[in-house]
């Protein structure tokens, strides 16, 4: 295995540091389990991003839903990014955080009546529509508020390119049978029907084809297919303006090597070179899954056959990839040990379910003990967005570490903050 250990994220004296902190100093002040981010490492992979992109003139929307932390969101913002939002809870963290409505693109098959009045308010830069009854809603919604609009509101249909990616099937977006995207033909309709509008500009397509891409060839095969409908919509008297072309660039969760920023840049800008409008992406996990941990305590080293189980403090409810997606991340001890030998363990939670399960049959060292520090890596991405209070179980912190110095960026949410949301009063009368 190719272990994801960075720069900002390795050890020191035989103990795992993210930047110049030590995860068992962080672990002993604030207890655990806890997530904990590296900003240094995040403001890198930004950069990164931008300079493979952005001198192609590609212009990058972060996918909020990746890691919504408003500290988080915050660093996005003053590294000027946009953003791609899925919820009207996104929204308002985005705009809390400092990103301008403008670069701001609301997406989501689902946006109900009062997200999309929200959106609207806001002056979203671009709503992605994903299907004709959502574009119905959204005209209907526009001319009840059009005395709030300084212009049209800026619509690209998401479509489904019918793209097969070689990735786990909970997350493909662009094949048939996906609930995501419009298909092409009643794309090729919409765009007739709402041609002049008076509040609602049709002016882009959109695709998403999955998560967790390796190989540039789905791409290369996507864009054509929106290129080609480009030509088409164009010969009916529309206008497209933006290629929004998503994201799911695969990352190295210690088993394969990422698709690097320079190398999808080169190939996007390669296929839509003719294209005169402006291009866009919306990179998530691509730009924070590597910043981040999740540290936990072994609870006890239980001996069975025909594997003995590591049962630790974190569980499915902090990190519910392994559980939803059969999910491996990488995994070391806090402290190294000197000795080479290791021991098979099946890695597990202490949630009363069969599916709180890390890792079956995972090498780690022979001597680990209750007590120990264990630390899950790529847990910058889809971790604490997703974590949750199952079991009646405490929603953990979440820790930013610049340099030498920690701050919390979000509380531990106890069962007694939890349990005061269900002493209310109030009532209503049928």
């Amino acid at each position: 295995m190719a272990f994801p250990l960075t720069k900002n994220i390795n050890y020191k004296n035989n103990v795992l540091h993210i930047d110049n902190c030590s995860i068992d100093y962080i672990a002993e002040q604030i207890g655990t389990p806890f997530y904990v981010y590296s900003k240094t490492r995040l403001i890198e992979n930004i950069a990164s991003c931008k300079t493979a992109f952005l001198s192609h003139n590609i212009h990058i929307h972060y996918a909020v839903k990746a890691n919504s932390n408003l500290q988080i969101l915050k660093t996005v913002a003053e590294q000027g990014l946009g953003a791609d939002l899925v919820s009207g809870g996104e929204l308002l963290r985005a705009k809390k955080a400092g990103i301008t409505p403008e670069k701001m693109i609301f997406s989501g098959v689902g946006k109900n009546r009062t997200e999309l009045i929200q959106a609207i308010k806001m002056h979203v830069g671009q709503f992605n529509v994903e299907s004709a009854e959502e574009l119905s809603l959204l005209s209907s919604l526009t001319m009840e508020h059009s005395s709030e609009l300084t212009s049209p509101i800026k619509v690209a249909l998401r479509v489904n390119p019918h793209v097969a990616v070689d990735t786990h099937k909970k997350i493909t977006t662009g094949q048939k049978g996906n609930k995501f995207g419009i298909e092409t033909e009643l794309a090729l309709l919409l765009f007739q029907k709402y041609l002049n509008h008076p509040h609602m500009k049709l002016m882009g397509l959109a695709m998403h084809i999955g998560s967790q891409i390796f190989d540039v060839s789905p791409y290369q095969e996507a864009i054509k297919k929106l290129l080609n409908l480009t030509s088409r919509v164009q010969k009916l008297g529309g206008d497209i303006q933006v290629l929004d072309l998503g994201g799911g660039f695969g990352i190295n969760y210690g088993d394969k090597s990422p698709l690097d920023f320079t190398t999808i840049a080169q190939v996007i800008a390669e296929e839509t070179k003719h294209f005169k409008g402006k291009v866009a992406i919306e990179p998530g996990r691509s730009l924070v899954a590597d910043i981040g941990l999740l540290v936990s305590r072994i609870n006890y080293v239980k001996e069975s056959q025909p594997t003995p189980f590591l049962i630790v403090d974190a569980a499915m409810n902090d990190l519910m990839r392994p559980a939803l997606y059969d999910a491996l991340h990488p995994i070391k001890a806090v402290k190294e040990h000197t000795s080479s030998t290791t021991r098979l363990y099946d890695v597990v939670g202490p949630v009363c379910e069969s599916t709180d399960i890390f890792a079956h049959k995972y090498p780690l060292d022979k001597n680990l003990k209750a007590g120990d520090l264990i630390a899950f890596f790529c847990s910058g991405a889809y971790s604490a967005v997703m974590s949750n209070s199952y079991n009646s179980r405490d929603v953990i912190p979440e820790m930013l570490v610049s340099n030498d110095k920690v701050n919390i960026i979000r509380k531990k949410i106890s069962q007694e903050h939890l349990i005061k949301f269900e002493e209310s009063e109030e009532s209503f009368v049928f």
